[in-house]
């Protein structure tokens, strides 16, 4: 059975997977299979059985449905499917390169569930973390709830909030959305998923954005990607984690093997895990050293971070601040003013990423003026810290930008032109 059909139905039904189970008598781990996409040929079995739970009518068209005599055995089940209920609307606007994910399949799964079920979700996390390509496998999973399809909105190039005047802003973002929305019926029956992509420099305009398109479609559903959520009342939002030190590890070894076939890592697994740990489980970052690893030995990279400065892809497709790592983290502290960089640049230059601190630890100096607290969270709430979530709550450096701000001058943070042009 389709996946995203399976998922669909489930949720249009309101079930769990393990309410589905009980009723169905199908295991919960062979639905979760179905819904992922594992199971490419299906039982007749099954498929009676899901469907006589989820839509009898649609077990009744399919068995109605002819299949040409060419087709061939083991895809004949797929094939009545696919004829049966016709698959998801269109897709339009830009696409990620459709490589494998890693340590991702759980929250692609409850992200999928939530996107149908929440009108606004906001995905967020630090830079590198694989935000837009995970936003882009839930729309795939759960594309089939939309039948309007799915729409791709890239606002990386919109001019940011604090360089441009507020209506001008807004209505660069709403150019940029028009062209993948298109002119389509603006019906509550015509559900849609919009995807807005890399929108931590308009936060501000994503308010009034999102809630104009959402007055003039009422069957729209937005995905907000952004390294600094909106404020969007009733959003729901997720935080993307950095990748598990296994499924790191595994990306290092998959993106090696792509970029040059004849290096084997295997072997080096110890180096590997210290390797990942030190990008921060971060998927761009992971992929960066794998590309390096063509030119650069493992040990070296190990040796000297300098490397982190080194250019990284030459590819005009990309935004400028998500070529190389340290560009990406003067886009983040572009969107932030003196007193967080400078704070910033301060716990580079004497905490390590492993140790945590709080506010109080920083309350005794006089130059924050008593607005530890107010300063950490706001760093980390444009995810340059990481939070642990404990009684007292404490904060914790990425490697990677401990590793650049660290080796940098005092003012390097404050020194830097801009990337969010005002053009």
């Amino acid at each position: 059975m389709s996946h995203n059909l399976l998922l669909r139905l489930r949720l249009q039904r309101g079930m769990t997977q393990e309410e589905l189970s009980e009723q169905s008598g199908i295991s919960v781990r062979t639905i979760r299979n179905f819904e992922r996409g594992s199971i490419q040929h299906p039982r007749r079995s099954s498929v009676d059985m899901l469907l006589s739970i989820l839509d009898p009518d649609l077990k009744q068209r399919l068995w109605s449905s002819s299949v040409p005599a060419s087709c061939p055995p083991a895809d004949i089940m797929a094939e009545r499917l696919r004829l049966a209920n016709p698959g998801a609307g269109s897709w339009r606007g830009g696409r990620s390169p459709r490589t494998s994910l890693f340590g991702r399949d759980a929250e692609v799964d409850r992200l999928a569930d939530l996107v149908t079920t929440h009108q606004m979700m906001v995905l967020t996390g630090p830079g590198g973390v694989g935000k837009s390509r995970v936003a882009q496998a839930v729309a795939e999973r759960a594309s089939h709830w939309f039948p309007a399809g799915v729409a791709v909105a890239e606002l990386g190039r919109v001019p940011a909030d604090r360089y441009a005047d507020a209506d001008r802003v807004l209505d660069c973002a709403l150019a940029a959305v028009a062209a993948p929305l298109g002119d389509g019926a603006r019906s509550g029956d015509d559900r849609l998923l919009l995807i807005l992509d890399n929108t931590e420099h308009v936060a501000r305009t994503m308010t009034s954005a999102v809630q104009r398109l959402l007055a003039e479609r009422p069957g729209l559903h937005v995905l907000i990607t952004s390294r600094r959520p909106p404020i969007l009342p009733g959003a729901g939002i997720w935080e993307l984690a950095p990748l598990a030190e296994e499924a790191a590890v595994e990306l290092l070894l998959d993106r090696t093997r792509t970029s040059c076939p004849t290096l084997d890592l295997a072997a080096d697994r110890p180096a590997a895990v210290e390797l990942v740990r030190r990008l921060d489980g971060l998927p761009r970052l992971v992929e960066f050293a794998a590309h390096r690893l063509r030119l650069v030995p493992l040990t070296a990279l190990l040796a000297d971070s300098r490397w982190l400065n080194l250019p990284g892809w030459a590819d005009g497709a990309v935004l400028p601040h998500q070529r190389t790592p340290e560009a990406s983290l003067c886009w983040s502290l572009d969107l932030l003013d003196e007193r967080h960089r400078s704070l910033l640049v301060r716990l580079a230059a004497r905490c390590r990423p492993d140790d945590p601190f709080s506010s109080c630890d920083l309350e005794a100096e006089d130059e924050l003026g008593g607005h530890a607290q107010e300063l950490l969270a706001d760093l980390a709430e444009a995810s340059l810290l990481l939070v642990d979530r404990g009684r007292r709550y404490e904060f914790r450096l990425l490697h990677h930008v401990q590793a650049i701000l660290a080796e940098a001058p005092g003012g390097w943070a404050a020194t830097q032109e801009p990337l969010v042009s005002a053009a």
